[in-house]
């Protein structure tokens, strides 16, 4: 039996698109081994570039896949592979080159390589991509979220930002098939969806009378689907008939990712994003309005070309003002073609990380304070697995809808299941539980367990 085995460097859709490639080696008849541990016949690396070290990265991770057997075929896609395929080509050893389309072709192309040996780029002008790549994942290796892809690409050509350029720009995938793909993954024993995109709040730009709201209440028709997350959207796409969704919808979870990138309205209009701090501040307190306890998460870019001590102050307290229940801070990294790169007056590296660091800080002060609200209430947990290694054994892990990761006493027969789990202690990495019961889907009984 040929053999296969993959890399997957960057964001949740590159993981869900290995998947996707995985489905049709499988139904070619591979099997999958350990990228580092095992030989492969094949390997495919689905590389990353949002960052210079993602491009480099992906070049180390290629050179150890030709290291490792010298005559496999190495096949190479993603956004890396879409942006730079002629220095991808130029590295001894790779085979194929497939960018972000074009990928359903990659087993025929590699059926030809074996046959000629000759190298093939397959990489192609995606700025003319209009239709979504339909790639479906039955299931997934490890996890009790299901991710289902609904959208690609990006119109929004911020000006940090290469992904407009390695994705395409925005496509949304046909409802009957999300629909479809839903109720699949119910059936396979999933209890919820995480939707995710390129920028999955863009979904139904390209469609007629048809947008983002629209599909969650078609999902909230699917039975036996119990949560419904959002992997990422922008405050800017919650509207009014979104907030209704929200308001009404008893699937949807009690968590949003929104990208605030920065808390100053000269450093978001320098980075070309479409909102200011007010609009984004009042856009929270409608959310909380229409949920009540809802956690919102983050992402910030700290040190921003042009980003003062003033400017970044403003940021802070603008932070601590909406009171997110966590952020991911990354210090702002120069991307090779964008118009960021070029600005003058770069942030100094140590400016930068100091600054970091103090966000960090209030990032872990009010994940604390936000989990805080919760001892002593009865959340609603998927357990995953089993508690991180080091701590105590016989316990599990989950988040929950609101997504606070919670660790409690259960047995492993309890992953995947909906389980409801009493807060005894907050913490910032993980919170501490009780296992009170576990919701049971048939004729919607609850079974009591303690």
């Amino acid at each position: 039996m040929p053999s296969v085995a993959f890399y997957t460097l960057g964001c949740k859709v590159n993981f869900y698109d290995t998947e996707a490639i995985w489905q049709q080696f499988k139904d070619a008849g591979y099997e999958q081994v350990d990228f580092d541990s095992q030989t492969a016949d094949v390997y495919l690396i689905n590389t990353c570039t949002v960052t210079n070290t993602g491009d480099k990265k992906s070049r180390q991770i290629i050179r150890r896949a030709v290291r490792r057997n010298p005559n496999a075929i190495i096949a190479v896609t993603g956004c890396y592979a879409q942006t730079s395929p002629a220095e991808i080509m130029d590295i001894p050893g790779v085979d194929l080159v497939v960018g972000n389309q074009d990928r359903d072709k990659i087993i025929p192309y590699v059926n030809q390589i074996k046959q000629t040996r000759e190298p093939v780029n397959a990489v192609r002008n995606i700025m003319k991509t209009r239709v979504f790549e339909e790639m479906d994942v039955p299931d997934f290796a490890d996890r009790t979220r299901a991710f289902l892809k609904i959208q690609d690409g990006c119109n929004n050509f911020c000006t940090f930002c290469i992904i407009p350029w390695a994705r395409g720009l925005s496509r949304s995938r046909d409802s009957q098939s999300i629909i479809t793909q839903a109720h699949q993954l119910v059936e396979a024993g999933y209890k919820e969806i995480v939707l995710t995109g390129i920028h999955t709040g863009g979904y139904g730009d390209d469609l007629d009378n048809y947008d983002l709201s629209s599909l969650l209440w078609d999902l909230d028709r699917v039975d036996g689907l119990e949560r419904i997350r959002i992997s990422s959207i922008e405050a800017s796409q919650i509207d009014d008939r979104m907030l209704d969704v929200l308001n009404r919808s008893s699937k949807m979870c009690r968590h949003f990712h929104i990208p605030l990138q920065a808390g100053d309205d000269n450093v978001l209009k320098r980075m070309r994003r479409k909102y200011t701090t007010e609009q984004f501040y009042n856009k929270m307190l409608r959310i909380r309005e229409a949920m009540p306890e809802v956690g919102i998460t983050t992402d910030v870019i700290v040190g921003f070309p042009g980003e003062t001590d003033e400017m970044y102050r403003n940021g802070y307290e603008l932070m601590k003002a909406i009171n997110f229940s966590e952020m991911h801070v990354f210090p702002y990294s120069k991307r090779t073609g964008t118009p960021a790169a070029r600005m003058e007056d770069q942030v100094d590296e140590e400016v930068k990380n100091a600054r970091v660091q103090e966000l960090l800080q209030l990032s872990d002060s009010m994940k604390l304070a936000y989990a805080q609200k919760f001892v002593g209430e009865v959340l609603e947990v998927i357990p995953e697995g089993n508690a991180k290694e080091g701590r105590v054994s016989g316990r599990l892990h989950g988040y929950s809808d609101n997504y606070i990761q919670m660790e409690f006493d259960g047995s492993e027969e309890l992953v995947g299941q909906l389980c409801r789990v009493k807060m005894t202690k907050a913490g910032v990495d993980a919170s501490e539980g009780q296992l009170v019961r576990v919701m049971e889907n048939q004729e919607n009984q609850a079974k009591i367990i303690i």
